[in-house]
């Protein structure tokens, strides 16, 4: 079609040749030059700003039911998990359950990372009952306290 494509510097080009005047804006070089985290919701770029995940979230919200189903669109995922890991883990979690939070995550990994006497703590109150004080003896006093207040030994 003999076009040709003339930078203009930050992400912006015009396409030359066209029967109307037509720009290209590359998303990923355009947020990046001008530090736009709204654009960068749509582009490949990690979104770090509150405000800009915090529209994003209401958009979504706001849309759902209201026109194609956002879920459905391209990208999406994308967008989606961008978002996600731009948010800090405890806020990713609020407002999960513990119950799901550890829904398909094995015993032993759950524990994975505390020193023994940390993991009986996470025995049930009524397996605690079950220790004997000779072996409750041999535990750090912090532990030790735990035990017997989950478990009202004296």
């Amino acid at each position: 079609m003999d076009w040709t494509l003339s930078p203009l510097g930050g992400g912006y080009h015009r396409l030359d040749g066209a029967v109307y005047a037509t720009y290209v804006v590359v998303t990923d070089e355009v947020a990046e030059a001008e530090q736009d985290d709204f654009l960068a919701i749509f582009s490949h770029r990690p979104v770090r700003n509150p405000d800009a995940q915090r529209w994003m979230n209401q958009w979504i919200e706001q849309e759902r039911g209201t026109m194609q189903n956002v879920e459905d669109m391209e990208g999406y995922e994308e967008m989606t998990r961008k978002f996600l890991d731009s948010m800090p883990v405890a806020r990713r979690l609020e407002g999960i359950p513990l119950a799901e939070r550890l829904a398909g995550i094995p015993p032993a990994e759950r524990l994975a990372g505390l020193a023994p006497e940390e993991q009986l703590l996470a025995l049930s109150d009524e397996v605690l009952r079950g220790l004997p004080d000779e072996y409750l003896r041999t535990l750090p006093a912090d532990v030790q306290a735990a035990i017997r207040a989950r478990t009202g030994r004296p």
